[in-house]
C-alpha cells in the first residue's frame, strides 16, 4: 500500500493529513503491525484520489 503513496508522489506526512489517520497509527498500518478497517482503507484511498480496490488485494477485489 505505500507503494501506491510513493507512485501518487505523496508525502507520508500529507497522505497523514489527507487520510485523517495519526502518524503514528498510518505507520503502523503501512509496517503490518495493526490491521486496516474499511473507515482506514476509504480515507487513504480518498487522499490518493484511487478508487479502494487499489488497496486490496488482487484476489479480494476479484470477489467483489
Amino acid at each position: 500500500m505505500d507503494g501506491a503513496r510513493v507512485h501518487a508522489g505523496m508525502s507520508f506526512t500529507r497522505l497523514s493529513e489527507l487520510s485523517g489517520i495519526e502518524p503514528e497509527a498510518l505507520a503502523e498500518l503501512l509496517e503490518g503491525q495493526t490491521d486496516f478497517t474499511v473507515v482506514d482503507l476509504v480515507g487513504i484511498a480518498t487522499a490518493l484520489d484511487i478508487p479502494i480496490t487499489r488497496l486490496l488485494p488482487v484476489s479480494a477485489a476479484d470477489d467483489c
